[in-house]
């Protein structure tokens, strides 16, 4: 930990609640705080920092605010009152978790503080960084305290269901569910239970948790045999007072004759008719993919120039469909209801599609949903879970509701009915990604601040329902679970990766397997230190905290242990779906660490046979990433050299050519290896 001072002289500074007013600064003559742009200020050295209002502070004014951009984290911050700024009057305010997205924050300010303000007096803000942690910080402001969001579940039902999913997991049932069959027309639902009972077959719908007492509302009689198997077969559409169903989207289990009690796991269809059992399967030509694909730039030829096998495509799920009818809208029905399709976002989509089917690579789309507390459209407000919090950048999907999960699957089956089409009219989508970076949930796939049971159970029904849609018309798609570089320890408010890749394996093997994929983030172990060859924290055990490039080892390992493996024979595709080298700066220094960690990482990749694919990240520098600089071009707006082409373009133009060796060759004594051979290390499992 190293202790930060910063001194910002800040006019005006503050805003009241009716009327906001601008903020300037005069930059510290100190060496680490630099503004980027105005307003934007990014700290990474100690330095003198004051807060000073030149407008008046209301009664309302309480509470200090900004958004962060923090690689790394702050543990803790103190606020002192000026002139003297005497220790003895310390309010220590909280701490800024490391976020790799820009994100509100908000301290109430003791009464001693805002007092010295309205005399015309100054705090001064203490921030103590982590090592090597960069804060971005933006929109300073003091103003009224923001509303406290308010759970949609209280503690009590929160522990409930978290004890309700805690013991279903270690449950030893009575009956089983070995197999659902999904034909076109009928569903065959086989399994066993004790000889002489009189279990019931429940179908169950997918929005109800494990503990509801509705769940067993509608069951079937099943017949025994002498040794206690059953076999029965109903209709695939049923039409009841709920309207039209698809029983593949229900989960069966066996419940006992008063219907009070689960006898048997939840199951879902293991196999499931598809309307193009003959589409081909994606075979990309190397591993070298582009993350974040958006055609219609002027240098959208770097997918044949630079040899592209792969890429991600990032689609918002709230603007797709419409609850009610528009000019621009035609109607779709799905389950029995009519939902409207937003024509000119799926024109926009289809663009997309369209070029990544012209270069003739994989596309995997990153399902996306809006925070409803950004969104105030009807769509957003339905589709996006009602436990989210105003915080996170997304949403998980409304699992938990009925007409919630029927907009989620009507959105699902639209675009896979769109994309995977054997004339391949709209372009080709071959794989999912559901949704982005899961374990770091609270910003990126945000339900609420609730146990890793009770996240996790939502998670993975969203993953399951996505497979159950597309395999109906795609035998080859994948869905991918999203997760980062933290494996067995993570940030605060967040869930090891590592947690949750073995609650889902628990999953499958209670509730039966389906072939889930992985798309992992190994990013350096610090975002801003493209020389990951010297990470520290990451080590070639399980029960390392992070994994970085520096032991991709250790994923490859992990994945082909017999527990991972698709129905006990097949090792799980990788994807890492998004992975960057920054440089700090665009030195030949900088710009030549970038390259180096690239190399390493490639020759690593090329090694490991589970990864199939890395879709670098990112394509072109963003201003909007918080200072990092990953993409192989400089920023469009670069004076001078706009989408300027770095060394690590070059280098990425070469992987998998002829010329891989020729231009990863000067990069061997930048790592201080004599081999690439020598970069692999062995796993202690």
């Amino acid at each position: 930990m190293r202790f930060l001072a910063i001194i910002f002289l800040l006019a005006p500074f503050f805003s009241s609640a009716l009327t906001p007013l601008l903020m300037s600064a005069e930059k510290a003559d100190t060496p680490g705080f630099s503004s980027p742009s105005v307003g934007l200020y990014e700290i990474r050295h100690p330095m003198p920092v004051i807060l000073k209002a030149t407008a008046a502070v209301s009664a309302e004014d309480v509470a200090l605010q900004f958004s962060s951009f923090c690689l790394g984290g702050v543990e803790k911050i103190a606020i002192l009152s000026g002139p003297d700024f005497s220790s003895e009057k310390a309010q220590w305010i909280g701490n800024i978790p490391h976020t790799e997205v820009w994100s509100p924050q908000s301290f109430r300010l003791q009464d001693v503080h805002l007092a010295a303000l309205r005399g015309g007096q100054s705090l001064r803000a203490d921030f103590y960084l982590k090592p090597e942690a960069v804060l971005q910080l933006r929109e300073l402001q003091i103003a009224p305290e923001r509303p406290r969001h308010v759970p949609m579940q209280s503690p009590e039902e929160i522990s409930a269901l978290q004890q309700a999913l805690q013991q279903e997991a270690a449950a030893q049932m009575p009956a089983r569910i070995d197999e659902v069959v999904v034909s076109a027309d009928r569903v065959t639902v086989r399994g066993s239970a004790v000889v002489g009972s009189m279990p019931l077959l429940a179908e169950v719908p997918m929005h109800l948790p494990i503990h509801s007492p509705a769940r067993f509302q509608k069951t079937h009689s099943l017949t025994l045999d002498a040794a206690g198997k059953f076999q029965i077969e109903l209709p695939r559409q049923v039409a009841d007072a709920a309207g039209s169903r698809d029983r593949l989207l229900v989960t069966w289990q066996l419940c006992d004759a008063e219907k009070s009690k689960a006898l048997s796991h939840r199951r879902y269809a293991d196999q499931i008719a598809c309307r193009q059992p003959v589409l081909p399967a994606a075979k990309p030509a190397t591993k070298k993919g582009l993350g974040g694909w958006t055609p219609g730039r002027s240098v959208s030829s770097d997918l044949v120039d630079l040899g592209i096998s792969s890429v991600t495509i990032n689609v918002m799920l709230d603007g797709l469909l419409t609850l009610k009818p528009t000019a621009e809208s035609t109607p779709r029905v799905w389950q029995g209801r009519t939902y409207h399709m937003n024509e000119k976002n799926w024109a926009s989509l289809d663009r997309s599609m369209i070029d990544a089917a012209k270069a003739k690579v994989m596309t995997s789309a990153i399902l996306l949903i809006a925070n409803p507390h950004k969104s105030r459209r009807a769509e957003t407000q339905l589709l996006a879970h009602p436990g989210c919090t105003p915080e996170g950048t997304f949403a998980m999907p409304n699992i938990c509701d009925a007409e919630g999960l029927a907009f989620y699957g009507a959105i699902l089956d639209a675009i896979y009915d769109r994309y995977m089409r054997a004339d391949g009219r709209y372009g080709r989508l071959h794989h999912t990604i559901l949704h982005n970076e899961v374990d770091a949930g609270i910003v990126w796939t945000n339900a609420g601040e609730i146990p890793v049971e009770n996240y996790f159970d939502l998670y993975q029904r969203s993953l399951r329902l996505s497979h159950l849609i597309a395999r109906t018309y795609d035998p080859h798609h994948l869905p991918f679970i999203s997760l980062t570089h933290h494996w067995a320890k993570t940030a605060p408010q967040w869930y090891p990766s590592r947690t949750l890749l073995e609650l889902l394996v628990g999953y499958t093997r209670r509730e039966g397997d389906f072939p889930w994929a992985l798309a992992y983030h190994p990013y350096p172990q610090n975002l801003t230190r493209p020389r990951t060859w010297e990470d520290d924290q990451p080590n070639f055990t399980f029960d390392t905290p992070k994994i970085t490039p520096r032991n991709l080892e250790v994923l490859d390992t992990y994945m082909k242990q017999p527990a991972l493996l698709y129905l006990g024979k097949h090792v799980r595709e990788v994807h890492l779906s998004e992975n960057g080298f920054n440089s700090p700066d665009y030195s030949e220094a900088s710009l030549r660490d970038q390259a180096a960690g690239m190399a390493y990482a490639w020759k690593k990749i090329q090694n490991l046979s589970s990864i199939t694919a890395w879709q670098y990240h990112n394509w072109i520098d963003n201003r909007h990433e918080g200072g990092l600089r990953i993409g192989l071009r400089k920023f469009p707006d670069e004076p001078g050299d706009p989408y300027g082409k770095k060394p690590i373009y070059h280098l990425y133009q070469a992987l998998g050519t002829a010329r891989e060796d020729e231009l990863c060759a000067p990069y061997l004594p930048h790592i201080g290896k004599k081999g690439w051979q020598e970069i692999m290390q062995p796993v202690a499992k």
